[in-house]
């Protein structure tokens, strides 16, 4: 999916707070997470990563290797190449260990083959940021829900990839339901 410069403003503003009900596609897609620790500080973390690296997306160049001062430093530092000299935190590194046993001993995403994943002229990146709730379900603290434009089978591995970095200890696969589903929930 193309991801133009003026969605990504777009999109990053969701990060920043809960969107409007009208603004809504025909089709959302949520994550259930179960999270260690406060699902408040996990939301932040989240957050923290998205905001700083779609306003790389949406200021940079994807020609040469990007600026990751702005990525939060526990991020850069459990994703290879990204900050090796700073030690790693303990809730990265059980989501780390988390995302390899999940995806069959993956090792982490280097840091910059995950940001191309943003380039808006590329088609890799299958979601978009919608918002972040707390889940109705017994043994889920927190639902993720993404713009996948109403597809049922979307890349999303870089996604998985930072739910569980920032600490997830479970990320469900994905559900595609009507909107009206995220509206009567409320955003953590």
């Amino acid at each position: 999916m193309l991801h133009p410069i003026e969605d990504l403003g777009i999109e990053r503003s969701r990060v920043a707070g809960r969107p409007e009900n009208e603004s809504a596609p025909p089709v959302l897609a949520y994550f259930e997470l179960a999270v260690d620790g406060d699902p408040d500080r996990y939301a932040a973390r989240l957050r923290a990563v998205l905001d700083a690296v779609l306003e790389i997306a949406a200021t940079e160049s994807f020609e040469d290797e990007l600026p990751v001062d702005t990525i939060p430093a526990w991020f850069r530092g459990i994703c290879r190449g990204g900050f090796p000299q700073a030690p790693a935190e303990p809730f990265a590194v059980a989501g780390r260990d988390r995302y390899a046993e999940r995806t069959g001993g993956a090792m982490p995403w280097d840091l910059q083959n995950w940001l191309d994943r943003f380039d808006p002229d590329l088609e890799v990146r299958g979601w978009a940021w919608w918002d972040l709730t707390a889940s109705p379900e017994e043994g889920a603290e927190l639902r993720l829900w993404a713009d996948t434009w109403g597809e049922p089978f979307f890349a999303w591995e870089d996604l998985r990839w930072l739910l569980y970095a920032a600490g997830a200890r479970t990320v469900a696969d994905p559900v595609l339901v009507k909107p009206e589903v995220w509206a009567d929930e409320d955003s953590v």
